[in-house]
């Protein structure tokens, strides 16, 4: 059970890296347009995580899938309840404040672009 979640940590900071250096390489390249761009990717994941809180988003023609959310939900006891909209309002919170930050990268990147095109 321990190397299986140090394996998944290494992972999750692999992934991590990943991002940053694709982001700084971004920034460099491209200058403010590439911290514009790095902001609408996080308005957009921000946006993603906010309309998808409530768990698995499915296809229309799979509703079995949101029969066993509201199914298994129904089920929970009060305080598995309770943990579970905890874990919800965390999550919508974080979301909230990477849109926002992303709103505020798209801002920067694009009006320092066009200031200095101008």
């Amino acid at each position: 059970m321990r190397t299986g979640r140090a394996f998944l940590i290494g992972v999750a900071v692999l992934g991590w890296s990943v991002a940053a250096a694709l982001a700084l390489w971004l920034a460099y390249r491209l200058g403010l347009f590439g911290v514009g761009l790095i902001g609408v990717a996080l308005w957009f994941i921000g946006t993603r995580l906010e309309l998808e809180k409530e768990g698995a988003v499915g296809h229309e023609l799979t509703p079995g899938l949101f029969a066993q959310q509201i199914k298994a939900q129904q089920q929970m006891s009060r305080s598995e309840r309770a943990a579970l909209r905890d874990e919800h309002s965390l999550v919508v919170r974080l979301a909230r404040f990477f849109k926002y930050l992303g709103i505020g990268l798209t801002a920067i990147g694009l009006g320092g672009f066009i200031l200095f095109q101008l």
